[in-house]
């Protein structure tokens, strides 16, 4: 970057005075450039730096304004010749560590250390920062009230009763989980806490939506203008259309005829608001009409395709509606939501109340522990300066001005704190409403929006400074930028208009030059998955289906590879992302392409890794022995490394309903049901575990569990072993990070290793991690973050991945919604049992309705979360100095091209529609509508899977494997001319005298079993069967092509599929979340068609499963022996079924099969195959329950034609 010179407007910036003033700092304009030399003149003036108060968003941000100030009073010492200047200066420098630079939250810590009489705390107070240990605070909190309440039948004492609180719990919870209602509370906690006034927000503003908007009239979308509106535009295309003969068919005609006669009716009904009118006039007409075929007539044909846009905006279909159709369901189901508002209104009452409690108690338990979270801290500062008018006013004589930096971010809570600390025109603010992005931290944009409009005004007396020029970019892509955003911002949606006060400017003439040059265009880079080989003649993928695929990260692997083979540096790359749940996936691949990786928020899978997971079994297994899983995984563990054979042993030892310790107690007492299994090598190994856990146990109660942890650290030797594992110093510092968290939950109050291991549990439950410690990382490496961690940063080259990713809506379909203004707004669970009327729209009794409140606060939401997005995209966009680099993927294989999707794109009043801004799913959306509806300077390249095989031969030519030979019958003639390789050879071929002894695993599954018996029935020969552990009788080379899907890889992840899914309420979009989730290869996903599973359920035996959930179990193990008869050894048979239903004395036996079959003739041939493993099954149930005196089985075969079929056994 070239040395900054001042413009006009950064000279502006640094020495107006005498007034408010807000700087809008565009993207790369020098901000801090423009900050620290104001900073410098101050000091020239005479100005105290003490006499500043200079606020920053981090404290990093703080601690880089420092070193340059440093530099800075330094070169204006050294430059000025006046003895007054040098002694101010050099003041300065001796004040600089301890001036008011930093983060709002350390100024209020400080103010309230200084102050802490006036509030009665204890000064010695400490920071809440860990998230978990606050959030084990607030969920003990938590859990006793709801126990309080539920116990205690009367009215609480704050007038809530107990059968109130039931009916709060059940509107926001299913069943017996309250972790809807946990939810809700504390989500209106968070925001209550955003607020300058939590209590006095929750006393008055909490409940203005239910008083302002008590019927749909009241609600903003009852005004009919924009409807009216839209209407009006939908008569003035029909007439026209009529008019030019457009319309396509007879059917069309009549339709739009039939429109244009109501047309009268319509208006009137509309503008007197009386809706069920309407509604009904509304489904009278059929809003269907269609445009002729291509022309010739080249202005015909670009009037159809005009009127296209037009009416895919306001009809639209009915996957994608238009405005008229949107607001007819709006107001569909308003009469039943009215008259059940007053029910909600008692919901949302009672949520006040207990909301209150928890409030206060949380508090209590906060000052008990003299902890606090940032924002009560900046909430006893608010309360020190508000009811202390002598520290507000020493302060506010103190401070000769107010320096905010990123004013963009600022939150109500810290906007009152600029407020009481200005003398009300001594406020400099420096910021860029374009690069708002922290409204999930309910910072408020608008409070920058709202003087950017006013101070603008010749009559208003504050300033706004406008800082245009982008000394950070190349021109390509500033233009780029300028392009898509002043076409995708308004103040409807993105709460401004991108206009030419807005454009970047190229201010780096130096570096770059003027003249565009198109290889620096912006690269739209799109993975084609519909053309991979076997792939997509299955089920598509979901439409919310988001996942980073491996094609991906490969087409920017590639790309970045070729920019290092030129002689860019790593570092000077970075990968920017949504969200850093693919950071590990990311790192993976660009690690095989040889490419440095620098994750910059950490792998994502602390609690997940291995030895994490470890150590947490060993601590369930200390506390409770009685969990069997946690017993087994330490002793299969590296801690004690017992194989599966020795495991299997000590299972036999008694029962299934056995616990696993008391299997080794047997073991131990020599008192086993098979206690011939338990040799005398492994009764010592045993006897050495014993001595160990119950070492461990008995320290429980005497030792920190952070002891605890490092005492089996050492005695076992893991942390050691950890070190020498791949990544070993990552692994070491996760069993610090694990060591150091139970310090942090000790110091916090809370003992007991139970409530440890239940806090960890409830962190992974929620698919919450927790940090991993940080290592040092390389310098010149690719550094890979998300979008908000790149703020502030810049690149020379920027990739952004997963451009296709969806919105998170989230928040758009909690059950409730928050705002300032209009309080909260609900989801009500009503009761339409006794609501005929509607029983068609919902067939279920119970119903989850939007109360009027909570549609309000949802547009709001819907409108801010997309205007932020969009800021999102201009900051990655403007992290790029050289080049920019989209990386998106083209998933959906439908019966139009993927392209023909936007080709209705246009820009209405050089905006692009609504239908493509509000309805957009993600931004690769709004990128290729944009690249429809108007020219954008960028490259667009599609790679196929193949594309990206050949480009990786071409990377990474494999030398080593030029000279290989073509078959195994080459290598077979190149083995017989080396003596050596021949002896070798006889010796692999070597046959023993009892070969299917040696060749029969000591452990055998029912599938290997079945196997033997199978190849009997289809008499083999001389083959025989044999066991797991077979050596190969001939070298075979890996085929080096890409592999395809393997069908073990699909049964095995439908099995998983169905291990998981809960059958109660089996249907397509939990199935899917589920499967979502699964640590499973997508192109695997691709294949496992949940449709057609779900027909499962549509059977009568997939109705006995729903009927009798209760009573079944999945994934159930069991242990045998077995008597081989034609090695005439005894061998052990372990195995997993899928699934068995018990009732009374009799089980229900089930296994999925994955098996293909084309013809119902060949499923006899997949019973036979199966009925050995079945029978195995069916034996080791009658083993295992002595009461049951009979079995039936159940094959169901998912791999037919079709829906799912089950066969019954013999």
């Amino acid at each position: 970057m070239a040395e900054l010179k001042l413009t006009p407007e950064q000279t502006e910036a640094i020495f107006s005075t005498g007034q408010n003033i807000l700087v809008s700092a565009s993207a790369g304009s020098g901000k801090t450039f423009v900050m620290a030399n104001r900073i410098v003149e101050k000091v020239r003036q005479g100005i105290d730096i003490d006499c500043l108060f200079i606020s920053t968003f981090t404290k990093k941000a703080a601690a880089e304004l420092k070193i340059r100030l440093e530099r800075d009073l330094k070169n204006a010492r050294n430059s000025t010749n006046e003895p007054d200047e040098k002694r101010r200066f050099t003041l300065a420098l001796q004040k600089l560590s301890n001036a008011d630079i930093g983060t709002m939250d350390s100024f209020t810590q400080k103010l309230v250390r200084q102050h802490f009489n006036r509030i009665n705390i204890d000064p010695n107070f400490r920071i809440l920062a860990d998230k978990a240990e606050s959030d084990l605070i607030k969920q003990d909190i938590f859990d006793q009230l709801v126990e309080e309440y539920l116990a205690n039948d009367k009215v609480n004492t704050d007038g809530l009763s107990s059968s109130e609180f039931k009916k709060l719990i059940k509107n926001f919870s299913k069943d017996r989980n309250i972790t809807g209602f946990q939810e809700m509370v504390y989500s209106v906690y968070n925001f209550m806490t955003a607020t300058e006034n939590p209590l006095g927000w929750l006393n008055n503003e909490y409940l203005t939506g239910f008083k302002k908007f008590q019927k749909f009239n009241d609600t903003p979308q009852s005004n009919p203008f924009d409807v009216l509106q839209n209407w009006n535009e939908l008569f003035e295309l029909l007439e026209t259309s009529l008019t030019n003969g457009v319309l396509s068919g007879a059917g069309s005609v009549n339709n739009a005829n039939a429109i244009l006669d109501s047309k009268d009716e319509i208006i009137s009904t509309l503008t007197n608001r009386d809706f069920s009118a309407y509604k009904t006039l509304f489904l009278q007409l059929k809003i269907d009409f269609r445009f002729g075929k291509k022309s010739s007539d080249e202005i015909l044909q670009a009037q159809r395709e005009e009127f296209k846009g037009i009416k895919s905006e306001l009809v639209g279909t009915k996957s994608s509606p238009g405005a008229i159709w949107q607001f007819y369901d709006q107001i569909k189901h308003t009469d039943i939501i009215e008259k059940y508002q007053p029910y909600a209104f008692e919901i949302v009452i009672s949520l006040q109340k207990f909301m209150k409690t928890f409030y206060e108690k949380y508090l209590d338990r906060k000052i008990q522990e003299n902890a606090f979270d940032y924002s009560d801290i900046a909430h006893f500062a608010i309360q020190i300066l508000e009811e202390n008018p002598d520290i507000r006013a020493d302060l506010q004589a103190h401070y000769h001005e107010i320096m905010i930096d990123e004013y963009q971010d600022t939150s109500h809570t810290q906007e009152r704190m600029l407020i009481l600390l200005s003398n009300g025109h001594n406020l400099f603010m420096v910021g860029d409403i374009k690069q708002s992005i922290y409204g999930f931290r309910l910072a408020d944009p608008g409070l920058f929006l709202e003087k950017y409009k006013t101070y603008d005004d010749e009559e208003n007396p504050n300033q706004l400074i406008r800082l245009k020029e982008n000394f950070r970019s190349r021109g390509e892509v500033l233009n780029f930028t300028n392009d898509v955003f002043k076409h995708l911002m308004n103040e409807e949606i993105g709460e401004m208009t991108y206009g030419k006060e807005e454009k970047l400017i190229q201010g780096n003439t130096t570096d770059y030059p003027v003249e565009i040059d198109t290889n620096f265009y912006p690269e739209l880079l799109l993975y084609d998955e519909t053309q991979n080989e076997g792939e997509g003649e299955e089920e598509v993928e979901d439409e919310t289906q988001v996942q980073i695929s491996n094609g991906e990260i490969k087409v920017a692997a590639q790309r970045i590879q070729q920019l290092i083979q030129s002689g860019v540096a790593p570092k000077e790359i970075a990968i920017l992302v949504r969200s850093k749940s693919y950071n590990n996936k990311i790192e993976n691949i660009l690690n095989s392409y040889g490419i440095p990786v620098v994750l910059d928020e950490g792998r994502v899978d602390f609690l997940k890794s291995m030895e994490v997971l470890v150590m947490l079994d060993v601590l369930r297994a200390i506390d409770n022995p009685l969990y069997d899983i946690s017993i087994v995984s330490m002793l299969r563990s590296p801690l004690f490394k017992f194989n599966e054979d020795e495991l299997t042993r000590i299972s036999l030892q008694a029962g299934n309903d056995t616990r696993y310790w008391e299997k080794i107690n047997l073991s131990l007492s020599e008192q086993g049901l098979k206690q011939e299994l338990i040799g005398q090598e492994l009764k010592s190994k045993l006897e050495k575990f014993n001595h160990k856990f119950t070492g461990w146990r008995k320290l429980v109660n005497k030792i920190s569990i952070h002891e605890l942890l490092w005492k089996i650290y050492v005695e076992t030797y893991y942390f050691d072993y950890v070190g020498a594992l791949p990544n070993g110093e990552m692994r070491q510092a996760n069993l610090q990070a694990l060591s150091v968290r139970a310090e942090s939950y000790e110091s916090s109050g809370f003992k007991g290793l139970f409530k440890f291991i239940r806090l960890i549990d409830k962190f992974m439950e929620q698919n919450n991690d927790l940090a991993a410690v940080n290592i040092k990382l390389p310098q010149n490496a690719v550094r890979v973050m998300t979008f908000h961690k790149s703020k502030g940063l810049e690149f020379d080259y920027v990739f952004l991945m997963n451009l296709q990713s969806r919105f998170n809506e989230r928040d758009l379909r909690e059950n409730g919604i928050m705002t300032r203004e209009n309080g909260i707004g609900i989801r009500y669970v009503a009761d339409l049992k006794n609501e005929p009327e509607v029983s068609t729209d919902f067939p279920y009794v119970l119903v989850k309705m939007e109360t009027f409140p909570y549609l309000v606060n949802q547009e709001k939401k819907k409108r801010a979360n997309l205007s932020e997005e969009m800021r999102v995209l201009y900051v990655a966009f403007t992290r790029a100095k050289k080049k920019l680099f989209m990386i998106g993927k083209i998933k959906d294989s439908k019966d139009k091209s993927f392209f023909d999707q936007y080709n209705d794109s246009v820009l209405v009043q050089n905006i692009l529609t609504d239908k493509y801004r509000a309805n957009a799913s993600g931004f690769q959306n709004w990128i290729l509508a944009l690249s429809n509806a108007t020219k954008l300077s960028m490259n667009l390249h599609i790679y196929s899977k193949k594309d990206l095989e050949f480009a990786d031969n071409d990377f990474h030519e494999p030398l080593v494997f030029k000279n290989l030979l073509k078959s195994s019958e080459e290598y077979d003639g190149l083995m017989e001319s080396s003596d050596q390789i021949q002896k070798a050879y006889s010796i692999m071929n070597y046959q023993y005298p009892n070969q299917a002894a040696t060749e029969l695993s000591s452990i055998q599954t029912p599938s290997q079993v079945k196997k033997r018996s199978y190849e009997k029935k289809l008499e083999l020969g001389d083959v025989q069967p044999v066991g797991e552990y077979i050596r190969a009788k001939k070298f075979t080379f890996s085929d080096l092509k890409p592999q395809k899907v393997s069908a073990t890889e699909i049964g095995s992840a439908t099995h998983s599929l169905m291990q998981l899914a809960d059958f109660s309420q089996p249907n397509k979009e939990k199935f899917e979340q589920i499967l979502n989730s699964m640590p499973v290869d997508e192109l695997i996903k691709k294949q496992i068609n949940i449709t057609k599973i779900l027909t499962l359920f549509e059977t009568e035996f997939g109705q006995f499963l729903i009927d009798n959930v209760e009573n079944t179990v999945k994934e159930a193990p069991f242990s045998m022996l077995k008597t081989d008869s034609i090695a005439n050894e005894q061998y052990i048979v372990r195995g997993i079924c899928d699934g068995y239903v018990k009732i009374d004395k009799k089980i229900v036996l089930f296994d999925y099969k994955t098996d293909h079959f084309s013809r119902t003739n060949q499923i006899n041939e997949i019973k036979e195959r199966y009925q050995v493993q079945m029978d195995l099954y069916a034996e080791a149930l009658l083993d295992a329950f002595k009461n049951v005196n009979k079995v039936d089985k159940y094959l169901i075969l998912l791999g037919g034609p079709g829906k799912v079929k089950v066969e019954k056994l013999n």
